[in-house]
């Protein structure tokens, strides 16, 4: 479902730019772009997009999921600024709007994955408690 949304909102966004001046308003641009950016983020292509992005950004000396939480935390206020400020959709909002889904993924990967951990442990200590009570 994920590339059928990919490509409806790929056509509309050309659609967008090339023959449809009149729609192009930069709600209905922001909008399209935003379905483009989360569909792109569930594909396989886009997974591959944020593992691209996190090798990059590893090749700072602080740790990537960091860089993309901060890039993420500093995107959301400058793109809705952009957008209520001067009503455009002008490249750079919608490049930062195709970016952040990719972020998220880069930001919340470590951080899920450690949190699946803690409630591996949680479940383990309680499973563990209960069966120690049980025995007597």
């Amino acid at each position: 479902m994920a590339w059928l949304l990919l490509i409806f909102s790929t056509g509309l966004l050309v659609l967008l730019h090339k023959k449809w001046k009149k729609w192009k308003k930069w709600w209905v641009v922001g909008i399209v772009t935003a379905l483009f950016a989360s569909s792109l983020a569930s594909t396989e292509l886009g997974g591959w997009l944020a593992g691209l992005l996190r090798s990059l950004l590893n090749l700072l000396p602080v740790s990537g999921a960091l860089v993309a939480a901060v890039l993420v935390l500093l995107l959301v206020p400058a793109v809705v600024y952009g957008f209520v400020h001067d009503r455009k959709a002008d490249k750079w909002e919608m490049t930062a709007l195709i970016l952040l889904p990719l972020l998220f993924i880069i930001a919340s990967g470590p951080v899920a994955a450690h949190g699946g951990d803690l409630t591996d442990a949680i479940t383990g200590f309680g499973s563990n408690g209960l069966g120690y009570l049980v025995r007597g």
